[in-house]
């Protein structure tokens, strides 16, 4: 990674840590500073939601090493309990001067409220002092409470100005779909920042890395096309045909898709014609037609056929393969290459000729199909 870069990027990422709200890794508040017991127990009283959550704050950021136990017993005796963010602010503090004994709290507090609470703790930890904070995470024995306090982690060494070693940690990690997750969420801590980090966040990863290189582009064009769509859009652009950037097209589009898949497709009709851009069109109206089968099918209706259009009158015609096979063909009758158009029809065919060979054989006689691809729906084991 490039140290100097990534040291700008980390100086940024602070600056958004404060304004999304997380926890400070400014100093802590002087170990003199008076915790006011009854105030505590005034503030858990409130009934005024902004009151409490005013008064709550104000006391605990005065927690300290001497008064722990008595913030701790005002906690224990109040008849109101804890809200899972109240529990978040309460170990977030604790874990400025007793990390170690903050995690324990939280994972032996209930196990609905384990995950987010023991999370604020290894982000607070992480901003501090990262070595530490992964070494409690190494006796966390359930597989998927380590993994979301990982993401946890990650992001709090992130926050406390740590973004190359942080990267370093991930990047050294095997490849797995746990790797991706990390890349994933550290795109989009980036993207909420701005869309400069993101892509010199991107662009730092070295070339001998290509498979990790592939992962960090792809989930930052993703992450930009949910906060930066025109500069992701843009990014990608400038990137099309790149090898590791192949799989970036498809998920600004898909992001693109669900609230405007007009200027989506639009995007995609213009690039260049090759396999990721025609992947790319058969990815993203396969996961609308999924998500919102009637519009999708009206939106493609609507659409001149045409080769650009190819692969998503192929996704259609697969989508009716079970329930309506005459539709499916009907679908496939409209792809304009003649090659794409014969597989599929020979794939609605042998779906159909499973469940009702007359009906195929029927078909099949008044079809133009060529002798051999008729052949090879004839063929199909039922």
């Amino acid at each position: 990674m490039n140290r100097l870069l990534l040291g700008s990027l980390a100086a940024g990422f602070l600056v958004m840590a404060f304004f999304l709200g997380r926890q400070s890794v400014g100093p802590a508040p002087s170990p003199n500073s008076p915790l006011r017991p009854d105030k505590l127990a005034t503030a858990l009283g409130e009934r005024d939601w902004v009151e409490r959550t005013y008064g709550f704050s104000e006391e605990i950021r005065h927690l300290n090493p001497s008064n722990l136990v008595e913030a701790l017993e005002v906690i224990e005796d109040s008849s109101a309990e804890l809200t899972r963010d109240e529990k978040r602010l309460l170990v977030s503090a604790w874990t400025r001067f007793d990390p170690k004994g903050a995690f324990e709290f939280a994972l032996f507090g209930p196990e609905k409220d384990r995950r987010r609470v023991a999370g604020a703790v290894i982000y607070a930890w992480a901003q501090r002092d990262p070595m530490a904070a992964r070494s409690a995470l190494l006796g966390i024995q359930t597989t998927e409470l380590e993994r979301i306090l990982e993401e946890r982690f990650v992001l709090g060494w992130m926050s406390g100005g740590g973004l190359g070693d942080a990267h370093d940690y991930v990047e050294g990690l095997p490849p797995s779909k746990r790797r991706e997750l990390l890349v994933s969420q550290m795109a989009r801590a980036l993207a909420r920042e701005s869309a400069q980090s993101t892509i010199d966040w991107a662009e730092s990863v070295g070339s001998d890395q290509e498979r990790f290189r592939r992962t960090v582009f792809n989930k930052a064009a993703g992450a930009l096309a949910e906060y930066h769509r025109d500069r992701a859009v843009a990014w990608v652009e400038s990137n099309f045909g790149q090898s590791h950037t192949r799989g970036s097209v498809r998920l600004v589009a898909l992001n693109w898709a669900e609230s405007d898949p007009d200027a989506a497709f639009e995007w995609l009709s213009s690039l260049p014609n090759d396999e990721e851009k025609s992947e790319a069109v058969g990815f993203v109206f396969a996961y609308w037609l999924k998500s919102h089968p009637e519009e999708a099918a009206a939106w493609l209706e609507a659409r001149d056929p045409g080769e650009a259009l190819d692969p998503a009158m192929r996704a259609m015609a697969h989508s009716k393969l079970e329930s309506n096979p005459v539709l499916a063909i009907d679908w496939a009758h409209r792809i304009h290459d003649p090659g794409t158009r014969e597989r599929t029809l020979v794939r609605v065919g042998q779906a159909w000729f499973g469940k009702d060979p007359n009906a195929t054989r029927r078909w099949l006689e008044v079809s133009d199909l060529p002798k051999a691809a008729r052949k090879r729906i004839l063929e199909t084991r039922r």
